[in-house]
């Protein structure tokens, strides 16, 4: 591979001030990019305005594209026409660039870009669902319809573009005809060796807590399952870390021993004071960064069949993580790991080893030059 392209990066967060797990995975994928060749960010995201260009805040981005968010989910895929206003950056010269790369499906659809440009599109959040309700109820049925029709949506756009990364072998399957990579999340500061084992009674969560599969995950285990524990193990408690409204937090901290201060700078003394985590999640999409993250830094994790989905084959497989089916299961699984040190500590020990093989930088940034490897041979002209 010639590594003097020059790549175009769509997204709609910078990847200079990576603190979500969504800016994360954009900072990495950025710093792969740059492997291969230039790499300018173009940031694409909503507003409730007209669409138009902006100058970005931070001065290595060249712009930002403001698009109108629509009413209609027909057009929510559909170019947008941006307009141009004195002061700010010009709309960028797409044929400058050798290829271009997008953050999620949405941001990049809304470009006018040249049909013989490289594109590949990171469908992080691919197989999206939208919440767990299986019933016959207005709400359930609407629910399901709107994952129906997003997904329709979505998988008609696939044909724009040509090359995919998905986040899981799950992911990747649904659509086995497209040129793709499973290029999976990885934790992006673990620490260099794993955190020792301690005596806590901890249970630790670390997640955005004001996405709503998380919210809606503790506000199914602090009802359902916290009681439980606390009545099996009284001295456990619960640490819920991650920005979330002020009020949300109040009101879970209202549970006897649980804490909910927010975002935390220093991840790593959440983790060393934690005898484990949880990631009880139901719906959502993507692969769920807090699992592999707990076991990089030495720590078992719950969680639930909608998360171990997208680690069957080494997680699941390996019995790194304990997966609970229901509730009861659940609150099982947590007393073992309060009451039974030694089998925490195993569980941690195969989930490092495993994370720390095939969760890490080297693979992340050798996928993504692998693929765009691949998208920019069959994109190349043929000569003679």
């Amino acid at each position: 591979m010639t590594h003097n392209r020059k790549i175009l990066l769509v997204t709609p967060s910078s990847p200079f001030s990576p603190q979500s797990g969504a800016e994360q995975r954009t900072a990495l994928l950025y710093e792969a990019l740059l492997q291969l060749g230039q790499t300018d960010v173009l940031l694409v995201s909503p507003t409730d305005l007209s669409s138009r260009v902006s100058t970005a805040k931070d001065d290595r981005i060249i712009a930002e594209l403001l698009w109108k968010k629509s009413r209609f989910g027909i057009s929510k895929y559909a170019p947008q026409t941006f307009s141009e206003t004195e002061g700010a950056p010009r709309k960028p010269d797409y044929r400058q660039y050798d290829m271009i790369v997008g953050r999620y499906l949405n941001p990049i659809c809304k470009l006018h870009l040249p049909r013989d440009i490289p594109t590949i599109v990171d469908l992080d959040d691919w197989q999206k669902s939208y919440g767990t309700d299986n019933g016959f109820s207005p709400s359930a049925v609407a629910q399901r319809l709107k994952q129906t029709y997003a997904a329709w949506l979505a998988k008609r756009q696939l044909g724009r573009f040509n090359g995919f990364f998905f986040v899981s072998e799950r992911d990747r399957n649904s659509e086995p005809q497209r040129l793709s990579a499973t290029l999976p999340n990885i934790p992006f500061a673990p620490p260099k060796i794993p955190l020792p084992d301690n005596v806590s009674s901890n249970i630790l969560f670390v997640g955005a807590l004001w996405y709503a599969p998380n919210s809606n995950g503790i506000d199914h285990f602090l009802a359902n399952c916290w009681p439980r524990i606390r009545s099996a193990v009284p001295t456990a408690t619960l640490s819920l870390i991650g920005a979330a409204p002020q009020e949300t937090r109040k009101n879970w901290e209202k549970h006897p021993g649980v804490s909910a201060p927010g975002f935390v700078d220093d991840l790593g003394d959440a983790y060393r004071s934690a005898a484990f985590t949880i990631a009880p999640i139901y719906f959502g999409g993507g692969t769920n960064i807090k699992v592999v993250e707990s076991l990089a830094f030495g720590r078992a994790c719950v969680t639930t069949p909608h998360c171990a989905s997208a680690f069957e084959s080494d997680l699941v497989a390996g019995k790194a993580i304990s997966v609970a089916a229901d509730d009861d299961t659940f609150v099982d699984h947590c007393i073992t790991m309060l009451s039974n040190p030694a089998r925490r500590h195993e569980q941690a020990e195969i989930g490092h080893q495993i994370v720390s093989t095939i969760y890490n930088r080297d693979t992340f940034t050798r996928k993504v030059l692998d693929l765009a490897d691949k998208v920019l041979v069959a994109r190349a002209p043929i000569l003679g």
